[in-house]
């Protein structure tokens, strides 16, 4: 009796196990939940990108946050766990990614695929060879027919430039000189700007090279002065407070201000700013024109009143003397018999 009931309770103890171990137990691809492939990209440039080819297909990893400079990147578990479990790699081959191949290393993935996109980016030509370079990959790495998808995102890219494009005919940006932060020279000259001189990261430059710029600025009567949000805002504006330029901030990275979630909305939110600052400089330049006009009318003013009060005072003195000398002549005339002396 003392037998069975040992048993039976064992029975029920394994019988508890095995349900609980069911309860826990994670998946397999064969009861249909496979995990996502992994997909890591180095900056939300081909970020953005991929996501808006894969949506839940895959799950994107971006490794530098939109609002930094790729240099500023600081390497977290989260990171290589991503990399050492991923099926591919896009990276942009940017300055800023020096640290890229100490963390592939670090996660030691021999099966993982990288895949370069290299070139600039930020114009609407450079967007298309990442559209390209982005969904032609994925495609084959996922086997997914991306065909349309790349045709609509370059039919996107170019009906934004075309609108661009328009505006800046429309303000003739053509005949605008500007100075800008050389990581966005590509995209400003590409809008139509005259870039007439640029500069790097404000940690490299000497006051030598700020005071070139100031002279540059001056004497080449630059209306904007054009930074770039990842790597400073401030620096443009001190210049331009220092010649009375317009100041103005662009992104170089999609995804680092609202709105801007895409290239394609990338450049349309950094030409608004571009064209905003050029009405606000024409604008103050007209309003200081109307000023130094009306500070000129005020000084011919001045002055005219001030040689018709001398004139006023001149006339007065003559007329004192006039009526003196009358005064004395009456005199002479009312006494007919005083005698010569």
């Amino acid at each position: 009796m003392k037998f069975r009931r040992t048993f039976a309770l064992l029975i029920f103890l394994l019988t508890l196990n095995l349900l609980i171990a069911g309860l826990y137990a994670t998946p397999t691809k064969a009861e249909g939940t496979a995990e996502r492939p992994i997909i890591v990209c180095t900056t939300n440039v081909v970020g953005s990108i991929a996501e808006e080819f894969v949506g839940d297909e895959a799950e994107i990893v971006v490794l530098v946050r939109p609002g930094l400079c790729p240099a500023d990147y600081d390497m977290k578990p989260s990171d290589v766990y991503a990399i050492s479990n991923a099926k591919l790699l896009f990276y942009q081959a940017l300055r800023g990614e020096f640290w890229l191949q100490g963390l592939i290393e670090a996660a030691g993935n021999e099966n993982l695929t990288m895949i370069e996109v290299p070139g600039v980016y930020n114009t609407p030509e450079g967007a298309k060879r990442c559209i390209n370079i982005v969904g032609g990959n994925l495609s084959e790495a996922l086997s997914m027919d991306l065909d349309a998808k790349i045709e609509s995102m370059l039919a996107e890219v170019d009906a934004v430039a075309s609108e661009i494009a328009s505006e800046a005919q429309t303000l003739e940006v053509e005949k605008v000189n500007v100075i800008c932060m050389n990581w966005q020279t590509a995209f400003v000259e590409w809008v139509g700007f005259n870039v007439v001189a640029d500069y790097g990261p404000p940690e490299t430059l000497s006051a030598a090279d700020i005071t070139i710029l100031v002279e540059t600025a001056r004497r080449e009567e630059a209306a904007l002065i054009i930074d770039n949000l990842q790597i400073s805002v401030e620096f443009g504006a001190g210049i331009a407070s220092e010649v009375g330029d317009a100041h103005v901030v662009l992104t170089n990275f999609p995804g680092a201000v609202p709105g801007t979630g895409n290239l394609t909305e990338m450049f349309s939110y950094n030409a608004k700013q571009l064209f905003d600052g050029l009405r606000t400089w024409r604008s103050t330049k007209s309003l200081r024109a109307e000023m130094e006009n009306l500070k000129n009318q005020l000084t011919i003013f001045q002055a005219a009143t001030s040689v018709a009060l001398i004139v006023a005072v001149v006339e007065a003195v003559w007329l004192y003397i006039g009526k003196k000398s009358m005064k004395s002549l009456e005199t002479r005339e009312v006494m007919p018999n005083e005698k010569p002396r």
